[in-house]
């Protein structure tokens, strides 16, 4: 999706409109900036494959962006990622922690990790436990899919993310059906599912699966935020309120949630609180783009042209290969010719 430019009424500056687009795979990523994917195997030292899955988290400043599963032969991959710098961590109770750097780059937007798993002498010939430590108390353990449902499920859900790493979406969401046809309650083929069809801009075929989503897991933040965000594109503004605030009660230092929150006040002409949700959003995840960009456009509502500059001049600095570069000095040149004027002698 482009970013439109708009008048500012009376101004003489732009503003640049950030559009709403989210996919979902397992958790929210942006789709405005270019995306890149952290993709691995894990093996454990002298030996093949883990003997059971494990759980890799995808971590950024510090915090948890993403976790996912190894599959049976120690793969694991996280998509539809912005260029920024990651790690890949691994903290079970039977291996030392890992900890990998993983570099998302404009000249390398595939990073693959390779980690060798070293045994701790004393989980060596334990084994393993049924729920891995650190683990979503509020997820199903990914092998307790297994038990409850057939193996095709998940092959054909396999073969969902593979079409979905190589842009075939409409085949991903083909297996992901397939997948549904097979187990109708397989939440991560749910949620990849609405994410494609999100994707391809059919909003109620979105809205239709994400509520799927919150009905088998209400305890998922991340799917009522999904929820909101396609009411905002639809317009539906009362529903989008409504799910924004159950995410948001779900998962309160959500970054995304409170660009969302940001998003719709602006939207329903609540500049003041607009602001606080947005620079929130910035303090919580300084790597979201939307966040800082919807921002200038509040403070330009509000007429505060000079905070509006700083965070221009902190947006370019912070993202100097994003496709709105060139917008953002433009307005940028022209928020400095109008600063200068006001402060200047009259």
């Amino acid at each position: 999706m482009r970013a439109a430019a708009l008048p500012l009424r009376g101004a003489g500056v732009q503003i640049l409109a950030c559009s709403l687009l989210f996919l979902f795979l397992p958790s929210l990523v942006l789709a405005q900036q270019q995306l890149g994917a952290v993709v691995g195997e894990v093996r454990v030292e002298r030996g093949d494959f883990p003997p059971q899955r494990l759980l890799v988290q995808l971590i950024i400043r510090g915090a948890v962006m993403e976790s996912a599963y190894t599959d049976e032969q120690g793969k694991f991959g996280f998509y539809a990622l912005p260029e920024n710098l990651y790690f890949v961590d691994i903290n079970d109770e039977h291996y030392q922690p890992v900890h990998e750097r993983a570099e998302l780059s404009p000249v390398g937007l595939t990073a693959v990790v390779r980690i060798t798993l070293i045994p701790k002498e004393s989980a060596k010939g334990e084994k393993p436990a049924s729920q891995l430590s650190g683990s979503n108390p509020n997820a199903m353990d990914v092998r307790e899919y297994a038990k409850r449902f057939p193996k095709k499920a998940f092959k054909e859900f396999q073969k969902g993310i593979k079409a979905d790493a190589a842009g075939k979406k409409n085949e991903a969401i083909a297996h992901y059906q397939k997948a549904l046809q097979i187990a109708p309650a397989f939440y991560p083929a749910l949620n990849n599912l609405g994410s494609d069809r999100l994707a391809l801009n059919d909003l109620p075929g979105a809205r239709s699966e994400f509520q799927k989503v919150i009905q088998l897991n209400q305890s998922d933040a991340a799917g009522y935020l999904n929820l909101a965000n396609v009411c905002m594109l639809m317009g539906q503004l009362p529903d989008a309120q409504r799910f924004l605030n159950d995410g948001l009660r779900l998962q309160p230092d959500s970054a995304l949630g409170k660009f969302l929150l940001g998003s719709l006040d602006m939207r329903t002409g609540k500049l003041a609180p607009a602001e606080q949700a947005l620079r929130q959003a910035v303090q919580l995840n300084p790597f979201m783009a939307q966040a800082r960009l919807q921002l200038i456009n509040v403070l330009l509502k509000e007429g505060k042209r000079a905070d509006a500059l700083g965070q221009l001049q902190d947006f370019i600095k912070a993202f100097p290969a994003s496709p709105f570069r060139s917008q953002a000095e433009q307005l940028m040149h022209r928020l400095q010719a109008s600063v200068a004027g006001q402060s200047g002698p009259s």
